[in-house]
């Protein structure tokens, strides 16, 4: 389901990157950018400087560029043009890549947007820069992980000090939700999981179930679309954990209480995943209203209920509402399943049911708005 932007964003998991300058659980793929004040208020001697750095950056004169940062003191990140875009911006947009190193060196954010809330990485990948693009998706991953590093250091001295853990979902588990045509809604007509999905539930139920027979787990009910792919490989076993009571109550009236071999945990993964004591040759995790720390935990669980030559596969919905931020949290993901002993590999798709006319209608905020799926099968490195 999905990932972040200015409510909730990120449907099912949020990345920090969504985080990063300061967000709310279910928000935003914009939070995953850094803004840029409009009220700049440059001195005329301030505003030359930095259309002198524009221009050389525009002309890839790094020469001019250093002098005019390391020595005049012009602002690495002006933004006084009439699109407030920054040095990054043009560099990238011009394929400058020595430009974009030098800038990236001075302490220019990778995630500034312009007025129009587009990133240097943005302007890499639409002009064809893909050394520039891979450039900023690194410093992207790189700063990400240092963020989160520093974070954990504050998180650490929090816990010492005794100040309570906040649930991210909490507030989405106490709302009222409804089933309206093929899609979950929350209270806020925000959409929890929608039909257009099923093609890659497919996707996810083949990858998990190469033969009939196995045992399976599924964190997150939604509409039920993964169960029921699931079920067409007769699973022996089929786990499924949902934390929320109106979901839960609609699993029941739909009778999956009944189904032979299925057992439903009813509460947060975070408080049934220890309570297992079963391991399974596939996973799957696709919560709604946590952050990326969230997937990230149970990323690290996934090894302790995984079969050896078992699949894990989650719903990638990192950044989904820009290209940019998505690959850069896709890279942090694998990361992350590394230090844990997962390899990841991500199979492309197609996903044209995600722009079909009328599915977004009803839908406060769109959480999906990429041209493809980029579906993760884990497993154990070799």
């Amino acid at each position: 389901m999905d990932t972040t932007r200015e409510e909730p964003i990120i449907k099912r998991q949020k990345s920090d990157e969504d985080t990063v300058n300061q967000v709310d659980p279910q928000e935003q793929d914009n939070v995953t950018t850094a803004t840029i004040d409009e009220e700049e208020g440059y001195t005329a001697e301030e505003r030359a400087l930095g259309e002198s750095l524009i221009e050389a950056v525009v002309a890839g004169d790094l020469s001019k560029v250093k002098v005019l940062v390391g020595e005049k003191d012009a602002d690495v990140c002006y933004s006084g043009t009439e699109q407030g875009r920054t040095p990054l911006h043009y560099a990238a947009e011009s394929g400058h890549l020595a430009v974009v190193d030098y800038l990236l060196s001075e302490r220019h954010p990778y995630n500034l947007v312009d007025k129009a809330e587009v990133t240097a990485g943005e302007l890499a990948l639409k002009n064809g820069h893909t050394e520039v693009y891979e450039r900023l998706v690194n410093e992207g991953v790189r700063s990400e992980l240092v963020i989160r590093a520093m974070q954990n250091a504050f998180q650490r001295q929090e816990e010492e000090d005794g100040q309570i853990t906040v649930i991210p979902n909490e507030d989405y588990l106490q709302q009222k939700l409804h089933y309206d045509d093929n899609k979950l809604m929350d209270a806020n007509d925000d959409a929890v999981m929608m039909g257009w999905e099923g093609p890659l539930m497919v996707e996810h139920a083949k990858v998990m179930c190469p033969k009939e027979g196995l045992d399976v787990l599924n964190v997150g009910f939604g509409l039920g679309l993964i169960d029921m792919e699931l079920q067409k490989y007769k699973p022996r076993n089929h786990y499924i954990i949902e934390a929320h009571p109106d979901v839960y109550a609609h699993m029941k009236k739909l009778g999956w209480d009944q189904k032979p071999g299925v057992t439903i945990l009813f509460g947060r993964w975070q408080d049934m995943v220890p309570t297992l004591t079963t391991t399974f040759d596939g996973i799957f995790f696709d919560t709604y209203g946590e952050f990326y720390d969230d997937l990230r935990a149970f990323h690290d669980a996934v090894p302790n209920i995984l079969n050896t030559d078992g699949i894990y596969t989650w719903f990638n919905g990192l950044g989904a509402t820009n290209q940019f931020f998505h690959d850069i949290y896709c890279r942090v993901s694998e990361v992350d399943l590394r230090e844990f002993g997962l390899d990841t590999e991500y199979v492309e798709m197609e996903i044209p049911t995600a722009d079909e006319k009328g599915v977004w209608d009803g839908v406060r905020q769109r959480y999906w708005a990429l041209d493809k799926y980029f579906l993760p099968i884990c497993k154990f490195l070799q």
